[in-house]
């Protein structure tokens, strides 16, 4: 057992993450520069990223912190606005295509070849206006410490139950767990999904098997998927409630992120059941641990919205 942190502002970000958009995961080589660049001081915990250049640099790109929100555009122009008085903002718009205002305030732009969808992004800083708004800036980011069950066993014990391996071949549908993980792949999807060094790594599904890293990381602090053009980290607790279908030959997370199964050796059926089965485990670990969407059904002033 170990104790988790969480907090609503990360609750909320996490179930509108697609790539390029990085919830606590952030790599150290774009959280470098946050402070100088982004004028973020020592003293703010920084949740949550959006880096608005194609190729991921950090330079440009949105920060959400335990203080507020702090940007920095293409043109070298860099802004702040602080939790309490984003809380006031009446009106939050998109003109000409890129540029986010806050009410008569322009604000920052949401382009420089950045896929993330505009419309996705104005409904997470609604949802977080309005939750300011029903609650309050301390509850927003007050963090909450819950003590977990979530272990490396029980996870191992359930990839087990979906691994078909035999020592003497190479395994048949793709998933290697605990030993099972050559060292040397451990090392590359480690460097390949980013994760820090003191990060546990129970499974690995292949969903690639040709590129070999491209595929599903089951870790003991939350899950990751990878693959060109999708980078996505849940923690357990978000992971839990967190929306998965398939389509096709394609699994569908969260807000509608497309991770592709076409080349998996396990079939895709059988990956959604592996997930649920995760998921019904994450859930019975932290059924006291109270979500963003437990919080808006129980109050009768809910916006038009729901969050998923």
């Amino acid at each position: 057992m170990h104790d988790i942190k969480f907090n609503y502002l990360t609750d909320l970000c996490s179930r509108y993450q697609q790539d390029k958009f990085f919830i606590e995961e952030i790599p150290l080589s774009i959280l470098s520069k946050a402070n100088k660049r982004f004028n973020i001081s020592s003293e703010e915990a920084v949740v949550a990223f959006l880096d608005c250049k194609m190729f991921g640099s950090g330079k440009v790109g949105v920060y959400f912190t335990d203080k507020g929100i702090r940007w920095k555009n293409l043109s070298g122009e860099s802004g702040n606005i602080e939790w309490t008085e984003f809380g006031k903002v009446d009106q939050i718009t998109v003109q000409n295509k890129v540029e986010v205002h806050f009410d008569d305030r322009k604000a920052f732009l949401i382009g420089g070849g950045n896929t993330y969808p505009i419309s996705l992004f104005i409904e997470l800083l609604t949802s977080i206006r309005d939750f300011l708004n029903e609650y309050s800036y301390e509850l927003l980011v007050k963090q909450h410490n819950v003590s977990s069950s979530v272990t490396y066993n029980d996870l191992m014990n359930i990839s087990t139950l979906f691994e078909k391996y035999e020592e003497a071949f190479e395994p048949n549908n793709g998933l290697l767990v605990d030993q099972h993980i050559p060292s040397d792949l451990k090392k590359k999807i480690t460097k390949y999904f980013n994760l820090q060094a003191n990060r546990e790594i129970v499974a690995f599904l292949c969903t690639f098997p040709l590129k070999k890293t491209d595929g599903i990381i089951i870790g003991e602090n939350g899950i990751y998927f990878r693959e060109a053009f999708v980078s996505l980290y849940y923690p357990w607790y978000v992971f839990r409630t967190l929306p998965l279908y398939l389509s096709a030959d394609e699994l569908i997370i969260g807000k509608d992120n497309i991770f592709h199964l076409i080349h998996a050796k396990m079939e895709g059926t059988e990956i959604l059941l592996f997930l649920k089965k995760l998921q019904e485990y994450a859930n019975s670990v932290y059924k006291s641990v109270p979500t963003v969407i437990d919080l808006y059904s129980v109050n009768t002033k809910t916006k038009n919205y729901v969050i998923y």
